[in-house]
């Protein structure tokens, strides 16, 4: 983080104080900044009104973040505790609404079916352990599974349902030879656009990479394909760290 950053949670972390905490912010419209002014205007005993100036896009996008965080948090114990198959008391999807699985129904679903929730009011989880691991994440978080509606409406989480697993679709892929790291491997729809040539592929060269293409529905991320396929880590620390020494 920027120093100034640092400074500013260093300030909050000691005295609390939000306006001490802003002094030592030069640039004031950071999420940050709007936070304490929140905090210096209406107080630490309205913290909703304090949330409010910050912008809404901002809030929802932290609303939405937690759910998904729950979300891949439950999924995972979900695999490691079933693996990749449908058993009783998962979920899948009728129509717009969720069906529990009978132990008889589970034998003639395959793992692509199965659906796991959003936490939030219009949603119901599991019936087996990772169900119950929904309610243990919320409460130590204080929050109310059985409870998420909120008076104000930004807060009021209906929930939903996402695929555990989703296949790609329209797949293809090439191994491409190259020398340079510099050199740009993929024509992109810019270039395309402005006619640019495509690039040439060696047909030799001293370095290998794999070329995918595919189509994922909303919802899911290529990053997370791409990690599956090639299992490496994907974080932003590792790949600034693999671009530089690429480059150097």
């Amino acid at each position: 983080e920027k120093g100034y950053l640092v400074k500013c949670r260093e300030e909050w972390a000691r005295s609390q104080d939000p306006e001490a905490a802003l002094k030592k912010l030069p640039v004031k419209r950071c999420v940050e900044g709007q936070l304490l002014r929140g905090l210096a205007k209406y107080g630490k005993n309205n913290i909703i009104t304090a949330f409010g100036l910050i912008p809404r896009n901002n809030r929802l996008m932290y609303i939405h973040s937690y759910q998904s965080y729950v979300w891949n948090s439950m999924v995972s114990r979900r695999m490691e505790a079933f693996g990749l198959r449908a058993v009783e008391g998962d979920l899948v999807l009728r129509g717009a609404s969720a069906h529990v699985l009978s132990a008889e129904e589970a034998e003639k679903h395959s793992v692509h079916d199965v659906v796991m929730p959003l936490p939030g009011f219009d949603v119901i989880y599991p019936t087996h352990s990772v169900g119950r691991g929904y309610r243990d994440m919320l409460s130590a978080d204080d929050l109310d599974i059985d409870n998420m509606r909120h008076k104000v409406r930004d807060y009021s989480l209906a929930g939903a349902y996402r695929r555990i697993l989703i296949r790609p679709r329209d797949v293809s892929w090439e191994l491409i030879q190259y020398d340079d790291p510099r050199v740009p491997l993929v024509h992109t729809d810019v270039e395309k656009l402005e006619n640019a040539p495509a690039p040439v592929y060696l047909k030799e060269g001293k370095y290998r990479a794999l070329k995918m293409e595919f189509s994922l529905p909303s919802s899911t991320y290529a990053t997370m394909a791409v990690r599956e396929v090639l299992k490496m880590d994907t974080s932003i620390k590792n790949q600034t760290q693999l671009n530089t020494s690429w480059l150097n």
